[in-house]
């Protein structure tokens, strides 16, 4: 059940802070906080205004007053809530209630206190947002403000945020909280839903302890849909108050609630939350729509960082999927995006994360791009796609054990889904944990089901310890269910070569006329790497050198290629992609 304390509760807890020692000097703040509380009591009143505060409780005159010129109110509301601070952290750190007032607004929030049996480190859900307003069109909003959410969580370094591909697999699902909180390994989660009511939107979020389904708060918080990112920074905001968090996200207090905060286009955010979905996906036909919408929003925002930078992610996923009739070919649209996403907002993790792998595959500054996506972390340290941006050029330096714990970290913030449990097992076998390699990928079958990229893992280690045999097996029976997909087509080729059949081998890549020039290069050098035609895996691979697509980043350190290192052509080829020597520490 939602947190409602009763009025009696409300009272008994407001005359403790009242007569306290923190608030014994300051009159003013004690009659304003009064006046919040008993406003938020007041029926229908779900947002106070700037104005109203201003006459009721510091008698300025309603002819002459100006918000714009006199800040009385936003400087005793900062005050208030740094009073409100140091009571509870001293003198009501017993307290079982909690007041607080959110950013951007001016109703107190009323929670529980923190439980003590909260890990330090507390794991959080944040779960879709349920579209209640009737109209379809809202989905891309909810989606995109619970994205919002989960990435401004991100930046907090001690608070591990469960990725969207995770959280998002129970949309729509009417499971027990304490179920879903079990099956992601988490301590808490925050749910919620939207309404229309006239112009405004109803948001309705609640914190619900793992453990026992528990309310620690919930609200209803009120904004025009241009006011979003107000209101995720309010969520934010009393979600880690809740937590015992105070940490700042970067954010610029927005103390107004009536002013316009980041004059967005409710149709540019749209296109934005739509492009983002899409590119989720990572499907053709829906990456060149995804590209579509996010360019149009691009024309609309021009100043907005957001929407350029999805068109980057968008015009590299289309651009590096093997699928892709782009594959292959130049990813300068890319860039040209993703600086202008940079140019706005330069400490956007996951544009600089981004840009690390563009150093490499565009410009060949690989140590460059190691020190970026390392920079990155640091600013989303638990974002599930950062992390593994650093983790794959780790695995492209061949550091392997900094890797699969790079991995590690990242399948522990998205543990259901099937990208970060797989590419955690590649760096495990990389790192020659053969046996939980193996287990990591036996579990994902009972977790997720049977799937492509499971049963591709699986084939890339057992070849990795040379059991061709069983690779073999596992492709070829792969191949009856997937007879058009590039990677199984590669594996199984790969192993024909491997147990002599070349012939077999390149017959098999015959199959690959739907997939660009550039990917089938990279297909038929990794087929050649298994077989004894050295000439022709050379070939292919300096030609893949030349063409500086994604793919090359696998070229230094991928077991495949291991045997050629003696031949003198590598060091060659390493010099063609300007592969360092050595790494920065």
């Amino acid at each position: 059940m939602p947190f409602t304390p009763s009025d009696d509760q409300i009272e008994a807890e407001l005359v403790r802070v009242l007569s306290s020692r923190s608030f014994a000097r300051s009159a003013r703040q004690r009659m304003l906080l009064r006046y919040l509380v008993n406003a938020r009591g007041a029926v229908g009143a779900s947002r106070v205004k700037e104005s109203t505060i201003a006459l009721d409780v510091f008698e300025r005159d309603p002819a002459t007053y100006d918000s714009a010129t006199d800040g009385i109110v936003r400087v005793s509301v900062n005050r208030l809530r740094d009073l409100l601070d140091r009571y509870y952290e001293n003198e009501g750190a017993r307290d079982s209630l909690r007041f607080e007032i959110q950013r951007g607004g001016y109703v107190p929030i009323i929670r529980r206190a923190t439980p003590s049996g909260l890990p330090p480190l507390p794991r959080i859900a944040v779960l879709p947002l349920e579209n209640f307003t009737g109209n379809p069109d809202f989905d891309a909003l909810c989606d995109g403000l619970t994205e919002d959410i989960i990435d401004a969580m991100t930046r907090v370094p001690d608070t591990r945020i469960i990725a969207r591909t995770s959280s998002f697999r129970f949309k729509g699902q009417a499971l027990d909280v304490r179920e879903i909180a079990q099956a992601l390994n988490v301590d808490a989660l925050l749910e919620g839903s939207v309404q229309q009511v006239g112009d405004r939107l109803r948001v309705t979020a609640q914190l619900v302890l793992g453990s026992d389904g528990s309310h620690l708060w919930s609200h209803a918080f009120h904004c025009v849909p241009e006011e979003r990112e107000s209101l995720q920074l309010a969520i934010v905001d009393i979600m880690l108050r809740a937590l015992g968090k105070r940490v700042p996200i970067n954010v610029e207090d927005a103390e107004n609630p009536e002013q316009q905060a980041r004059e967005i286009p409710v149709e540019a955010q749209r296109l934005i939350d739509q492009a983002r979905g899409l590119n989720v996906t990572q499907m053709p036909d829906n990456l060149a729509y995804a590209e579509t919408l996010a360019l149009r929003a691009s024309e609309l925002v021009p100043a907005h960082a957001d929407a350029w930078f999805v068109l980057a992610m968008v015009r590299y996923s289309r651009h590096s999927a093997l699928l892709s009739p782009l594959a292959g070919q130049s990813l300068a649209s890319a860039s040209v995006a993703l600086n202008r996403a940079l140019e706005l907002d330069a400490k956007n993790a996951q544009a600089i994360s981004l840009s690390a792998y563009l150093l490499i595959t565009e410009e060949l500054r690989w140590n460059e791009a190691l020190e970026r996506a390392r920079y990155a972390v640091t600013l989303a340290p638990n974002h599930a796609g950062v992390n593994g941006r650093l983790a794959f050029i780790e695995l492209s330096f061949g550091d392997f054990d900094a890797a699969a714990k790079t991995y590690a970290h990242v399948f522990s913030l998205d543990p259901l889904a099937p990208p970060a449990r797989y590419h955690y097992a590649l760096a495990l076998a990389f790192a020659g944990q053969i046996d939980e390699a193996l287990s990591c990928i036996d579990a994902g079958v009972e977790a997720l089901g049977d799937s492509l990229m499971q049963r591709e893992t699986k084939c890339i280690v057992l070849e990795i310890i040379g059991d061709i045999e069983a690779a073999s097996a596992c492709a070829e029976a792969s191949l009856t269910l997937y007879p058009a997909t590039a990677s199984i087509i590669m594996h199984a080729a790969y192993c024909r070569a491997a147990q002599g059949d070349l012939p077999g081998a390149r017959l098999l890549c015959e199959r690959l006329g739907h997939v660009a020039e550039n990917a089938q290069r990279y297909v038929r050098m990794v087929v050649e790497s298994g077989g004894p035609d050295i000439d022709a895996f050379f070939e292919h691979a300096l030609a893949l050198a030349e063409s500086q697509q994604p793919q090359i980043m696998q070229l230094p350190a991928h077991p495949f290629f291991t045997r050629h290192h003696g031949d003198p052509r590598w060091v060659r080829l390493l010099g063609k992609i300007r592969f360092p020597l050595t790494t920065p520490g």
